[in-house]
C-alpha cells in the first residue's frame, strides 16, 4: 500500500531544509582574518566638483574573493558629517551599515556621490573622505578625493552696459547670457564660463575676450564629472548651445580662447562686408555637435586656430569676405556616421544669391576622416561672386588647379600626434611624417610668427602649414 503524506507535512519538510540551509549559510561566516575584502579601486578620485552641485554616482565595488561568506561587522563613512561625501550600500542610503553579510566568491555594490560645501575661494580645495570597512576584526578603508571649486553663478543675465569680467572662478550660465545692443562685455585673461543644460551666449552688441597663452579663456560646458571611467562629459559634444553672434553685432575679437563641447561653436548671422564681424586668433573651436564656426554674408578674419571636430561643418561660410591663415580644419568627429566636410562654402543657398567676394586660406591644414573634406557650392549663376584663394596649403580633398591655387599639397595626410576615438583625446600638433611640414609662405608667416602653443615658424627652413609648427629635436 503507498502512503502518500498530507501537503502540509510536505512543505513542512521543504521549509523546514530551506531554513537550515539557509541558516547553515548565515552560520558558516569565515573568522579568518585573512579572509578580508578586495575592492574595485583603492581610491575613488572625483574630478574637481563645482561646490554646492551634486556629483553623478559612482560606483565602487566590494569583493568576496574567499570560499566562505563573511560577514562585514562595520561599513562606515569616516567624515560624513563634514566631508560632502554620500554613500549607498546595495540600495541602502546612510552613512553607517553593520553586519553585511557578503557571499563566498560573490559581491557588493558600494555607491558614493558628493556635493562639497562652499569654502570662498578662488582655488580648487582638496576634499577627502575614507569608507572604513571592518572585516573578522581587519580594517580596511577606501580613500575618497575631489577638489571643490566655489563659482559664480549668472541666472538669465543681461549685459545691459560696457561690462569687465576678470573673475578667476568659474561663472556657471543658467538660461544665457545676453549682451544687450550697444554693450561689450570684455573678458579678461583666464576667466571660465561654464554653461548649464542648453544656455548659450547671444551677442546683440558687442563681445571682447582678449585671453594669453598662458590663461586662454574658457567656454565650456559645466558637467565636471565622466560619461565613463574613461570618457568625461567635458570632451563630449552637445553640451551647451554655443555662441551666437546677431546681423547688427560687429567688431567682435576672440583672441585665445577655448571653445569646446557645443552645440555649435561661433554662429554669426549676415551683416554685409562694409565691416568686421569677428576676429578670430590663437584659439580653439572643437568637439561640437552642428557648425563648428557658421557665417553668412560677414567679414571675419580667422588666424592661427584650430577648428575640429563637427558633427555639422567645422568652417560653413555662405557668402561675405572672409581671410584664413595657420588654420588647422579638421573634421574627425565619430559621435554620428553622417558629418560635414571640414570646409564648406557657398554663394547661393536656397536659391537666393550669397556672393563671396572672398574665401581666402593661407598656410592651412584642411584635414579630416573622409577622402573629400571640402565642399564648394557654386551657383550657376556665374554672375553671382564666388571668390576663393589657397596658397601653400595641404588639402584632403579632389585635386584642382587653376589660378586660384597656389602651391597647394592634395593629400590625405592624418599624421598628427593623437587621433583617439575612443578617449575622444585628440592633438593636432604634427608628426614628423605630416606633408604640411615647411610648405607654408613666409610672408603669410610673419602676421604669426609663433603657433598656437607658442613655437617660432621662423627658425627653420620653412614655416608649416596650419597652427602647429612641427620642431625638429635637433633645434
Amino acid at each position: 500500500m503507498k502512503f502518500t503524506p498530507p501537503l502540509s507535512v510536505f512543505l513542512s519538510i521543504v521549509s523546514c531544509i530551506v531554513i537550515s540551509t539557509a541558516c547553515d549559510d548565515l552560520d558558516n561566516y569565515s573568522t579568518n582574518s585573512a579572509h578580508t575584502l578586495e575592492f574595485s579601486q583603492d581610491t575613488l578620485q572625483m574630478n574637481t566638483i563645482l561646490t554646492g552641485v551634486g556629483t553623478s554616482t559612482h560606483i565602487l565595488r566590494v569583493y568576496n574573493r574567499n570560499k566562505e561568506p563573511l560577514l562585514i561587522s562595520s561599513i562606515q563613512l569616516a567624515d560624513a558629517n563634514n566631508s560632502g561625501f554620500r554613500i549607498n550600500v546595495d540600495g541602502v542610503k546612510g552613512s553607517s551599515f553593520t553586519d553585511v553579510e557578503i557571499r563566498q566568491k560573490d559581491s557588493l555594490f558600494v555607491f558614493v556621490e558628493a556635493t562639497l560645501p562652499a569654502q570662498d575661494s578662488d582655488e580648487p580645495i582638496f576634499k577627502k573622505d575614507s569608507i572604513v570597512f571592518i572585516t573578522n576584526g581587519v580594517r580596511q578603508d577606501v580613500k575618497l578625493q575631489a577638489f571643490g571649486q566655489d563659482f559664480i553663478a549668472f541666472r538669465a543675465k543681461e549685459i545691459v552696459q560696457d561690462t569687465i569680467i576678470n573673475s578667476q572662478r568659474p561663472i556657471v550660465i543658467y538660461d544665457s547670457l545676453i549682451i544687450a545692443e550697444n554693450a561689450t562685455l570684455t573678458l579678461h585673461e583666464g576667466v571660465r564660463l561654464y554653461f548649464h543644460g542648453k544656455s548659450g551666449i547671444k551677442v546683440y552688441g558687442q563681445i571682447i575676450a582678449q585671453g594669453t597663452i598662458e590663461k586662454p579663456i574658457v567656454f565650456r560646458g559645466d558637467r565636471t564629472d565622466n560619461m565613463f571611467p574613461y570618457l568625461p562629459y567635458d570632451r563630449l559634444p552637445g553640451q551647451w548651445d554655443g555662441i551666437q553672434i546677431s546681423s547688427n553685432s560687429f567688431e567682435n575679437v576672440f583672441d585665445w580662447v577655448d571653445i569646446h563641447g557645443g552645440i555649435f561653436g561661433i554662429r554669426c548671422d549676415s551683416a554685409g562686408v562694409e565691416r568686421s564681424k569677428l576676429k578670430l586668433t590663437n584659439s580653439i573651436i572643437h568637439q561640437v555637435s552642428g557648425d563648428a564656426l557658421n557665417m553668412t554674408d560677414c567679414k571675419a578674419a580667422v588666424g592661427n586656430s584650430q577648428i575640429s571636430n563637427a558633427g555639422g561643418y567645422c568652417v560653413n561660410l555662405t557668402g561675405g569676405e572672409y581671410e584664413f591663415a595657420h588654420c588647422t580644419i579638421a573634421n574627425y568627429y565619430s559621435w554620428d556616421v553622417k558629418r560635414g566636410v571640414a570646409l564648406r562654402f557657398a554663394n547661393e543657398q536656397n536659391n537666393i544669391p550669397h556672393p563671396i567676394f572672398l574665401a581666402a586660406f593661407r598656410n592651412c591644414i584642411v584635414a579630416g576622416s573622409s577622402n573629400d573634406e571640402i565642399s564648394g557650392v557654386s551657383s550657376k549663376d556665374t554672375s553671382i561672386p564666388f571668390n576663393y584663394y589657397f596658397s601653400h596649403c595641404l588639402i584632403n580633398s579632389i585635386v584642382e588647379e587653376n589660378d586660384k591655387i597656389i602651391n597647394v599639397i592634395w593629400e590625405k595626410d592624418n599624421n598628427f600626434l593623437l587621433l583617439d576615438n575612443k578617449e575622444q583625446r585628440y592633438d593636432f600638433r604634427l608628426d614628423p611624417k605630416s606633408a604640411a611640414i615647411n610648405i607654408g609662405a613666409d610672408e603669410d608667416a610673419l602676421k604669426y610668427p609663433h603657433d598656437l602653443i607658442g613655437n617660432s615658424r621662423l627658425q627653420d627652413e620653412a614655416p608649416d602649414a596650419g597652427c602647429y609648427e612641427w620642431i625638429s629635436e635637433e633645434l
